[in-house]
């Protein structure tokens, strides 16, 4: 949604928040799309003992590409 047509016409650094549902479930890279739009606080729900992101690939899972940026920010510490 966030790369769609629909949001063109709002300007970069207008979204006030970005809240991110179930962001446990979607890789890292699609997770960041909506940070084009420079949002001033982002807010990520989920659970990360639920499901994980859907990968298809050996060689995504080997390479941590399955991983959430909800994972990321965990694994550094992050709250």
């Amino acid at each position: 949604m966030s790369a769609s047509e629909m949001v063109e016409f709002v300007q970069k650094g207008e979204f006030e928040y970005l809240i991110v549902d179930e962001a446990c479930q979607a890789v890292e890279l699609t997770n960041l799309i909506p940070f084009m739009h420079n949002p001033k606080k982002v807010i990520l729900v989920g659970d990360q003992k639920q499901l994980p992101a859907t990968v298809f690939s050996e060689n995504a899972i080997d390479t941590a590409y399955s991983r959430s940026f909800f994972e990321r920010m965990l694994n550094n510490g992050i709250e």
